[in-house]
């Protein structure tokens, strides 16, 4: 039997294609919705571990999951100022953007920045139930955060490095957003501790994660051990002249 490794974007064609009427089979269906997803700008470049919005809500907004989160602890660290503007990149379910644009009132914005627009539409939904003004959703790239200015205070990345395909072009583009005194907040599983402990594809270690920064001209400047099975760390720009 042969076994083909289908790539991502024929994966999401897939169930359109497969009930064309002018493709006779599934197998030319398969094919052509792979031939579709390698000519289609971007296709290559996916999330990892990517699935619909739906599926990603009921993981994320899980009871379990939003404990473990420690939402409240982990912004009490970040100190977010009245007037400050973030952006919660892969904002998922937007269980950050909310309160990262609460602490950020008056004269703040939070960005919520995601690919997928089901999870985006559900975030606007949110924050206009909550009665929050200050949240604007972003449609971001695969590889680029896509904001529309490049005023940042702060990026948080909460446990979504991993799923990112390109990463350090990932980073490199999102520090391009950030003000000078801008800082990035990682936080991402210890690849033995974590949920993807069999899937390499799907782990980011903190050495990993620090050497792309160094790459994108940040260091670390704090460390945080709120987490038993993930790092915490916030880096600024390296400035002109220190080691």
């Amino acid at each position: 039997m042969l076994h083909i490794r289908v790539p991502l974007g024929a994966r999401q064609l897939w169930p359109a294609l497969r009930n064309v009427s002018v493709v006779t089979s599934q197998s030319q269906a398969l094919w052509l919705a792979m031939a579709l997803a390698i000519s289609l700008p971007g296709a290559a470049s996916a999330q990892l571990g990517a699935r619909s919005a739906q599926e990603w809500l009921k993981t994320l907004d899980s009871s379990n999951r939003v404990a473990e989160l420690k939402i409240d602890e982990t912004l009490a660290r970040l100190k977010i100022r009245p007037g400050d503007v973030s952006a919660d990149s892969r904002a998922g379910s937007g269980l950050n953007s909310l309160p990262l644009a609460k602490a950020a009132s008056p004269g703040g914005t939070a960005y919520a920045v995601d690919i997928e627009q089901g999870l985006l539409d559900h975030i606007a939904r949110q924050a206009r139930r909550a009665q929050v003004t200050n949240v604007q959703t972003v449609l971001g790239k695969f590889s680029d955060p896509n904001l529309p200015a490049a005023n940042l205070d702060l990026a948080f990345i909460n446990d979504v490095l991993h799923h990112i395909e390109h990463r350090q072009q990932y980073l490199k583009n999102l520090a391009r957003y950030l003000k000078p005194s801008g800082r990035v907040a990682l936080i991402d599983f210890y690849p033995e501790l974590g949920p993807h402990r069999n899937q390499p594809d799907l782990q980011v270690s903190q050495e990993q994660a620090a050497a792309w920064m160094k790459a994108c001209g940040f260091a670390p400047i704090e460390e945080f051990h709120l987490f038993k099975d993930k790092y915490f760390v916030v880096y600024s720009r390296v400035k002109a002249g220190a080691q």
